[in-house]
C-alpha cells in the first residue's frame, strides 16, 4: 500500500527564520564531532551525558514547534530521555535544583477589533462642533 501524504499538513517552508539554518547545521557538525570523540564508554564522564542529554532535550524543544506533526513525536521523544537520565543516573528534573525541559506556552493574543493600529479618532477643528457646522 502506498504512503498517503496528509494534504492538509503544509510542508515546512524552504527558508528558516534568521539564524536557524547555521544554527542547526552548527549544531549537527557539533554532532557528529561529538560522536567521533566519543567512541567508547570510557570517553564518557557523567557531566559530558548531562550535557549531551541536555542538547537533545533543548533541540527537541526547539522542533516542537517546527511543524504540527513534530510535537507528538518531540513528547516521545521528551519521554525517552527522562528515561535515558534515569538510567544513566543523571538528574531528572526531580530534584529541587533542576528544571524539566517543558514547551513554552503560547502567548494568547486577542482578536483584533477597530480600526486598526495607528487611527487615533476623527479630528474635529477648533470652533466647530461634533454635530454641525
Amino acid at each position: 500500500m502506498p504512503d498517503v501524504v496528509d494534504q492538509d499538513v503544509k510542508s515546512l517552508p524552504i527558508i528558516a527564520a534568521p539564524g536557524v539554518a547555521e544554527r542547526a547545521e552548527a549544531l549537527a557538525d557539533a554532532a557528529c564531532e561529538l560522536h567521533d570523540a566519543a567512541s567508547t564508554p570510557a570517553s564518557w564522564s557523567a557531566a559530558a551525558a548531562e550535557d549531551a542529554v541536555e542538547a537533545m532535550e533543548t533541540t527537541a524543544l526547539a522542533l516542537h514547534s517546527a511543524h504540527p506533526a513534530t510535537a507528538v513525536a518531540m513528547d516521545t521523544i521528551a519521554q525517552v530521555l527522562v528515561r535515558l537520565r534515569r538510567d544513566l543516573g543523571l538528574t531528572t528534573g526531580d530534584e529541587d535544583h533542576d528544571q524539566a525541559v517543558v514547551p513554552p506556552t503560547p502567548i494568547p493574543r486577542p482578536k483584533r477589533r477597530g480600526l486598526g493600529p495607528g487611527y487615533r479618532g476623527l479630528q474635529i477643528p477648533p470652533g466647530r462642533t461634533a454635530s454641525g457646522p
